[in-house]
């Protein structure tokens, strides 16, 4: 097994800081997941680890040994891609050791973990297959057991899931994450989607522009978001955020969005109750086992996730509370959580 240190890392092009002096460090055998949106500079983190780019500065330890210097191809390191990059002309049997002949591992040795690896991953009745007669997901089979054939102790995947459709999407999800820990190996992978990293993760890495912004379970993104964006970014749908006042103890929401405090509650934090903050319905979304329910209070919004189908038209009037347990402040300039 082995763990991932990142110290002070910097990616910079000019000015430009697509990392921006980020620290973070896996455990043994943990599944972390890089998250963030478009630009954040989680796949760039990803490629400084594997050694396809050079850090500016900083550096990358790989169990106790510093490899900020060291080729990619001596790292130890297992990648999966988000282009399956499967070799058109070769059967899945070659694609998935073409590694080992490179680096002239013994025709015995090479069928030895074929046959383990393709067993793995429910690939053994393909493996005379061109990647022409694969679907999507049997692709990406083929791609995770040519990584994980070299049997490293560590596996980067940059975003692998995002060529799948949703039902696939999801069944990859649970198989990646069971291979993981059958496995015990250390996994660290890049997703823009929330549902993969809190479904999956040990521990979640947000980033935003370059920077680490929280990292923790994904229990703890989720019970206690450190910055306004962590709110907004964890959570479907997202957390509530809506300029606040105080009010016998607790956070009303203020009528225009402006001050200095801003509350977070969760829509599914909040009910439909004969007294609290009135409101008035402006729509809603069914979506089967609940309904997510927009309400205005002033020039503010907030949305209302409750079971079932509530029957509440456009105009209705309204009153929500939540419980003090579930409120979250924020200071409305820095974004940042507020203590108690």
């Amino acid at each position: 097994m082995a763990r991932i240190r990142v110290r002070n890392l910097v990616k910079a092009w000019g000015d430009f800081r697509a990392v921006d002096d980020i620290e973070f460090e896996t455990n043994d055998g943990e599944f972390v997941a890089l998250l963030g949106p478009s630009g954040c500079g989680k796949s760039t983190t990803l490629r400084l680890i594997a050694g396809l780019d050079q850090a500016s500065s900083g550096q990358i330890f790989i169990d106790d040994r510093d490899v900020t210097q060291v080729a990619a191809a001596k790292r130890n390191l297992a990648l999966v891609f988000q282009s399956y990059a499967l070799f058109p002309h070769l059967n899945v049997a070659d694609n998935i050791t073409f590694g080992l002949s490179v680096r002239g591992v013994s025709r015995a040795e090479r069928e030895r973990r074929l046959e383990k690896t393709a067993a793995l991953l429910g690939v053994t009745a393909l493996l005379g297959r061109k990647p022409s007669q694969l679907s999507g997901g049997q692709q990406q089979r083929v791609a995770l057991g040519r990584a994980l054939i070299s049997e490293a102790p560590v596996c980067l995947l940059d975003e692998p899931l995002s060529n799948l459709d949703a039902k696939l999407r999801a069944e990859m999800r649970n198989e990646i994450r069971t291979l993981q820990q059958r496995l015990g190996i250390t996994m660290v992978f890049v997703t823009h989607d929330q549902t993969e990293a809190m479904s999956m993760a040990d521990r979640v890495i947000l980033m935003k522009s370059g920077k680490v912004e929280q990292c923790g379970t994904p229990a703890e993104l989720y019970e206690n978001p450190a910055s306004t964006f962590v709110a907004g970014f964890i959570g479907t749908p997202p957390m509530n955020l809506v300029a606040a006042s105080p009010k016998d103890g607790r956070l009303a929401v203020a009528a225009a969005a402006s001050g200095d405090l801003v509350l977070g509650v969760r829509p599914e934090h909040i009910e439909f109750a004969g007294e609290g903050q009135e409101a008035i319905v402006a729509g809603s979304e069914y979506f089967g086992a609940d309904t997510v329910v927009a309400c205005r209070i002033g020039e503010q919004k907030l949305m209302v996730r409750v079971p079932g189908r509530p029957g509440l038209g456009t105009g209705a009037q309204v009153r929500l509370t939540w419980a003090a347990a579930n409120e979250h402040a924020f200071d409305a300039q820095s974004g940042l959580r507020k203590s108690a």
